[in-house]
């Protein structure tokens, strides 16, 4: 069975197309939070000052910018599924409303069946 174009890793990870559905979307949170639970555990194990702390760091960067940039548009996904707009990402980086927002994307039920932002959850949109 042939896969469809912009269906994977690549577009659950970094498209902004389409919609995610809430256990999906948690599963790609944990998947991030191993991710970059690597490069820090090396960064907690190395000698100060040493080549392997400098390294430590660069992953640590490198991981961080990919999560964000991942975990932004894996909400505006949800928010999709949710039949909300977008750019109410922005308010996760927020400190005092980051939480309640992780909340809101994590349990607001989604719409039934397509809408505006494509098919069901987990597929490509437009």
């Amino acid at each position: 069975m042939a896969r469809r174009p912009g269906s994977g890793m690549r577009w659950l990870l970094f498209s902004v197309s389409g919609r995610l559905s809430r256990r999906t979307y948690a599963w790609a949170l944990l998947f991030w939070m191993a991710v970059v639970s690597v490069p820090v555990s090396a960064a907690v194990g190395a000698e100060p000052d040493s080549s392997a702390m400098t390294m430590a760091g660069f992953g640590i960067i490198l991981t961080v910018l990919a999560a964000t940039w991942s975990i932004a548009v894996m909400s505006i996904k949800r928010l999709h599924d949710a039949g909300l707009p977008g750019i109410l990402v922005g308010v996760l980086v927020v400190p005092a409303a980051s939480f309640f927002m992780l909340l809101i994307i994590m349990l607001w039920p989604p719409t039934k069946g397509p809408n505006k932002h494509g098919p069901a959850p987990d597929q490509p949109g437009y």
